[in-house]
């Protein structure tokens, strides 16, 4: 039996690690225990607390390994995942794996990585513990060569299991007196501490004077990484001796309040707390409204969510710098753009005052709106030259997106609102082939809110055209059936030709092309005398080919040419990639290489930009034709071993008529070539890539790189390297507005820009990483 390829995944032997930004301290002996666990067994858990560093333990430990495994090392976090159906879509995702079945079942995830060899690095398992355990047996029993670190509160209870207790870092014993540098750095908690410490104040040092307190500091907070942390960027504000004074505090009237907390979890919330009230009003603020956003958030968001009641909008950049600028808030590089996120635990702690505030459901609801809105707003630019910010937006938002369908669909208040959500979460399906994870929301949606209309409408035909994408005709036909009624009745168009369209899409594939050219008529007609150029273009492509295969050759070319002229109007690329693929393969039909070897490279490069892996496979597919025709034999079995692993790896099934010009091109090339070299160049295709075998299919060079990293040189205003200068030169924020007459608003968003395009939390941070760069010059 073949096993499905992995080729899609985009980083073969490498993985999808995030960087980490910063050093990793201590944990010696940890390192060690799990790497000989790793060695004898496929499953390790890492248990412990919150914040006493399991994750990166594991990141740490997965990125000292990933060269073991040829597939890599890949790491998926579970935290902002909250339903179980949703457990192995995030997966799959991250993995770059899609599927045309209807759910995604566990094993059609183990099929798909079956035979593998790599490492999944699984975090935050205790938010669903049950259905992780589950998923976790069912892979290991079908892939022999996959290795699984989970992270997790308390066990997976999973047959095999080898679980790994993470303690807190080394701490000085309570009678040990610790006077010298040299004695601070003796243990891990002491040497993570200064070493944040320093890249929180560049000019901290350890000195035998405050010795004592770095140690008596550490104690009190157990070793635990999180609130070494959060206390070491407070030296930019105080002495160690100062921040003990002050945790002292905090920690015991925290202890006389809640005696049965555990000493160790009294550490990290009395930290926690201790930031809060050292926070101010507007601070504290923003830091509990924040926590109605789930994974990421852009700084657009929180000002339209957060502002309001005592915090403007217009002050909500400066509130979030400085809740950057104190570790309590993080950023993140994204797709060119700065977004922040929280660490869980700091999460849980301002949900805890947002509630207390009985602010939560006004907050949860202005969320919702916000997107919503957005959604509304960009529908109509869906066909345009914006439609691929706007797929990166949702992707960007996917979390968020999820978040406000699941709560509009509780809110009495407005439930409707799920149905403009659910659209845009159907949508990216539709664009980027993750069909599961859009109909999961999408059929919730669609049975919950039955209230009559045209964003209903929509959300039915798109849910009908992802599950004729996954094989299920018969309800395809039953959604699509259901939204052009629906269209009908409340005399939308637009609805009901797309609808119309996609359900003669289904009746093609069950062989009735006569019956399809009729629903095209039909759809075209709807439009015909309404400005429509996007559902004239989803239409006119289907029914040329429709009409080709009719016999009516010169017609069905001609319908697919309108097509491409409508999105080259608009300067559309998704639909126009859809038109250029079917051309492509009329020409190769009617042999016109030339034009079919043009057409389908420029839609493979459209479809590259979206990451649409079956849009790829298509093109791959027709240009190993192409090569086949021109008697590149051995070009030829690389591709079509390339197509074969892509088809398996999204588990979308070859067209009939795709299949017989796919098995033509194979034995010429077999015949051509002999029976072992095709099988080495197949097997080079199949083993590679996808960039790999995008670039061989364009005849250029792999890209190194992904849309989501951090630049290694990042491009730096003027300006913000004028700041940076400022900031190495130990200026504050005000002391820099005024040196470059500016305000130090202003001044605050460079440097939260600063931040995002360097990797950085802290904006001494980037002083320090740029005197480092000025160093390094002046030496070279």
């Amino acid at each position: 039996m073949r096993r499905p390829s992995l080729a899609a995944l985009a980083w073969k032997g490498a993985g999808n690690l995030p960087a980490q930004l910063d050093s990793f301290i201590g944990r010696r002996q940890d390192m060690v225990d799990l790497k000989q666990a790793m060695s004898s067994s496929r499953l390790i858990t890492l248990v412990g607390p919150g914040g006493v560093g399991k994750t990166r333990l594991a990141l740490q430990a997965a990125a000292e390994s990933q060269r073991a495994f040829k597939y890599g090392a890949w790491f998926v976090d579970i935290s902002a995942v909250y339903e179980d159906e949703l457990l192995i879509p995030t997966i799959a995702e991250a993995l770059g794996l899609q599927s045309r079945s209807s759910r995604w079942a566990p094993a059609v995830l183990s099929d798909q990585l079956a035979g593998r060899a790599m490492l999944l690095v699984l975090d935050n398992c205790e938010y669903l513990v049950h259905s992780c355990a589950v998923l976790v047996d069912t892979l290991l029993k079908a892939c022999p060569e996959l290795k699984v670190v989970a992270t997790s509160r308390q066990p997976l209870e999973v047959s095999g299991e080898r679980i790994l207790r993470v303690q807190p870092l080394s701490v000085p014993e309570p009678s040990e007196r610790v006077t010298s540098v040299s004695a601070v750095e003796r243990f891990d908690a002491g040497r993570l501490f200064v070493d944040r410490a320093k890249a929180a104040e560049p000019r901290f040092m350890v000195t035998d004077e405050n010795a004592g307190a770095i140690a008596e500091l550490c104690r009190r907070l157990d070793g635990l990484p999180l609130a070494l942390e959060l206390a070491a960027a407070r030296v930019r504000h105080l002495s160690p001796q100062r921040i003990l004074e002050r945790l002292d505090e905090r920690y015991e009237l925290l202890r006389r309040d809640s005696r049965a907390t555990t000493p160790r979890q009294r550490s990290v919330v009395s930290l926690i707390a201790w930031s809060y009230d050292l926070c101010s009003p507007e601070e504290r603020t923003l830091w509990a409204r924040l926590t109605v956003f789930s994974g990421s958030f852009s700084v657009h968001a929180a000002e339209s969510v957060c502002s309001g009641d005592g915090l403007s909008q217009q002050n909500v950049l400066d509130v979030l710098a400085r809740l950057v600028d104190k570790s309590i808030v993080a950023t993140q590089w994204h797709a060119g753009d700065v977004r922040y996120r929280m660490l869980e635990t700091i999460r849980d702690f301002g949900r805890e005052q947002l509630v207390d505030s009985a602010a939560e459901l006004t907050f949860r609801r202005r969320h919702r709106d916000f997107f919503r809105d957005v959604v509304v707003e960009s529908y109509p630019v869906w066909f345009s030259a914006t439609e691929l910010q706007c797929l990166s937006w949702i992707r960007a938002e996917r979390d968020n997106l999820r978040a406000a369908v699941d709560f509009s669909l509780d809110d009495p208040v407005d439930e409707r609102a799920a149905v403009v959500l659910g659209t845009a979460l159907g949508g990216e399906a539709l664009l980027t082939g993750l069909l599961q994870e859009g109909r999961h929301w999408m059929d919730r949606v669609v049975k919950a809110v039955r209230e009559p209309s045209v964003g209903r409408a929509t959300l039915l035909w798109i849910n009908g055209r992802c599950a004729a994408e996954q094989g299920e005709t018969q309800a395809a036909e039953q959604l699509l059936g259901e939204a052009v009624r629906l269209a009908e009745i409340l005399n939308d168009r637009h609805e009901q030709a797309m609808a119309t369209t996609y359900l003669g899409v289904s009746r093609m594939a069950r062989g009735a092309t006569s019956e399809a050219v009729d629903l095209y008529d039909q759809a075209l007609e709807l439009v015909r005398d309404i400005d429509d150029p996007m559902a004239r273009a989803v239409t006119l492509p289907r029914k040329g080919v429709a009409m080709y295969h009719l016999g009516h050759t010169a017609e069905g070319m001609t319908l697919c040419r309108d097509a491409i002229a409508i999105s080259d109007e608009h300067q559309e690329q998704w639909h126009n990639a859809e038109a250029l693929s079917e051309l492509a393969n009329l020409c190769w039909l009617e042999q016109q290489i030339g034009e079919a070897s043009s057409l389908a490279t420029e839609a493979l490069r459209i479809n590259q930009r979206f990451r649409n892996a079956r849009g790829i496979v298509q093109c791959i597919e027709t240009l190993a034709w192409v090569a086949a025709s021109r008697n590149e034999n051995e070009r030829a079995a690389r591709l079509l071993g390339a197509a074969d692993a892509l088809w398996r790896s999204t588990d979308a099934s070859l067209p009939a008529l795709a299949a017989e010009n796919h098995d033509r091109s194979a034995a010429q090339a077999r015949r051509a070539l002999g029976e072992r070299k095709y099988a080495e160049a197949h097997r080079a295709g199949g083993e590679s890539s996808t960039s790999e075998n995008v670039a061989f299919a364009l005849r250029e060079e792999p890209s190194a790189g992904d849309e989501d990293a951090r630049p290694r040189g990042p491009h730096l205003t003027r300006r913000e390297r004028e700041i940076m200068d400022l900031l190495v030169a130990g200026a504050t924020n005000r002391e820099i507005a005024a040196k470059l007459v500016i305000s130090p608003r202003t001044v605050e968003g460079h440097v939260v820009n600063l931040l995002g395009k360097l990797g950085f939390s802290s904006r001494v941070q980037v002083a320090a990483w740029a005197a480092e760069q000025q160093a390094r010059h002046s030496h070279s």
